[in-house]
Formats: structure tokens, sequence, C-alpha cells
């Protein structure tokens, strides 16, 4: 696609990206895709650029070593998005159905330079979402690709790992004071309550519509800042929080752990 979103500036890097990626590693390149809010149709300034990366095999130290010059060539374009992708290179296999030890696989974090391998996209939520919404930037559309996740599956994978995370915030009193995280973690619990009651991957912005249907009433007004807080998040990662609203947000998520959710496995 010429223009996969709205912003010109990032269809240009992308068009780059699909280019360097197709010199670099040839047939071995199966498909690029285009997912998370993007795909969704809900992103702004303030959205990380998802990608899936789709190899015939493992990336080889050389293929490996050739994608990180690629991407410092990307990293160093002159327009902002070129810092903002994150995604990761999935061996076709690997990506087609759910992989339960979550195998690690080359990534890039938003706004690295630099290849590591992380489990960051090898979830159920990421092969549900990307095969329900990506955008093909090169190859098959993704239903060619990924199989059908299973609904239950998908509950289970939410349910444990927000579980984990939402008792470790608790937990921790400090750990949401910051003017980028709280945000983030009020709309990522409100994302997983609505993943969880309609059974499909929405977007941030999604949930907060949802919410004010769906949820006490009483935590429209914290969602709604949050969200407001979106489209210039990359500029308060050095902010402390909003003191009211970070009390406001860990009660948040003891209210969406006290759900017992998955309720939709039912």
């Amino acid at each position: 696609m010429t223009h996969p979103t709205p912003f010109p500036d990032l269809n240009d890097v992308l068009t780059q990206l699909t280019a360097g990626l197709r010199r670099v590693l040839g047939p071995d390149l199966v498909a690029l895709y285009l997912q998370g809010s993007f795909a969704l149709g809900d992103a702004d300034e303030g959205s990380d650029v998802d990608f899936l990366a789709v190899t015939r095999e493992r990336l080889t130290p050389a293929q490996a070593e050739a994608v990180q010059a690629m991407h410092r060539t990307i990293f160093d374009l002159p327009s902002p998005w070129a810092r903002h992708l994150e995604g990761s290179y999935f061996p076709a296999e690997l990506l087609r159905r759910p992989d339960p030890t979550h195998t690690p696989i080359p990534n890039f974090d938003h706004g690295s330079r630099d290849l590591q391998f992380s489990n960051h996209d090898n979830t159920l939520m990421v092969r549900c979402s990307a095969r329900e919404h990506a955008i093909a930037l090169a190859g098959p559309p993704p239903q060619e690709l990924i199989d059908p996740v299973d609904p239950n599956e998908l509950y289970a994978e939410l349910w444990t790992k927000y579980e984990a995370w939402g008792q470790a915030v608790l937990d921790d009193p400090n750990s949401l004071d910051n003017d980028w995280i709280q945000p983030y973690a009020a709309l990522s619990f409100a994302r997983m309550l609505h993943t969880l009651d309609s059974g499909a991957v929405h977007s941030k912005r999604a949930a907060v519509e949802w919410a004010r249907t769906h949820l006490d009433p009483h935590w429209t007004p914290l969602l709604e800042r949050a969200w407001a807080k979106h489209s210039d998040q990359f500029l308060r990662y050095s902010e402390p929080a909003d003191p009211v609203d970070l009390q406001l947000t860990r009660a948040f998520i003891r209210y969406a752990l006290d759900l017992k959710w998955p309720q939709g496995a039912d």
C-alpha cells in the first residue's frame, strides 16, 4: 500500500522500511505488516508504529546484521516517525499458531536502534489483532499466514498477563508515578476489559468509548483524561504522574481485577 496511514511522513518511512527489507532479505521476506493502533484505525501522533516482519526461516547471523544496519539507517531519517517503529521478525512457522513457550524473537523496541530478542510480540493478542486487522505492506493477507485464535486461549493469556501486572502495581505504590505509564496503565486495563468482554482486540480509544457504557461511570473521567494525554505521550516520560489520577488508576486496576474475569470463557 502506498498510503497505509493518514501521515505522509510516516508513509515515507514505511516505504523505506519495506524497500530496505526487500533488499536485505530478498525472497526470505514473506510479508511485512503494519499492525497495532494504525491497523485498528485509532492511531494518532502518540502511537507506536507496530510492525511484524515474517521470514521463511529464523534470521541467520548475517541476515540479523544486515537488518540491524538497515534499521539504523531508517532510525536516522529526519522524520520523527522513524524513532517510533516497534516490531518483530517472526519465522512463518512460529507465527502461524500459538507458541506456549513464548519464544523470544528478533525485535526492535520503541525508540531503539538495536536488535534484541524479546517475546513482546509472541502473544495470542498480537496474532489475533494482526490476523484480523493488519495492513499488508508486502506479502499476502495476514489470514493466509496466521491461524484463527481460540477465544478461550486469548482470555486466559490476557488475564494471566494483566493479573500479574496489576498485582505488581498494587504491591508497589511508586510503580505508576510517571506521566507516561499512569495513563498508559489506565488505558491498557480498560482495553483488557474490552477484549475480555468482546472476544476481539480493540484500540485504546475504542476501549474508552466502550467503558462509558459498560463500566461504572465513576471511571469515565479518568479514562478520558488518560486518552487526552495519548497524542503527546512521548513527551511525558520524565514527568511525575498527577497525584489524583495516580491513586485513581491504582483503584481502577483493583476494580478491574475484582471483576473476576475471564467471564467470556464460559
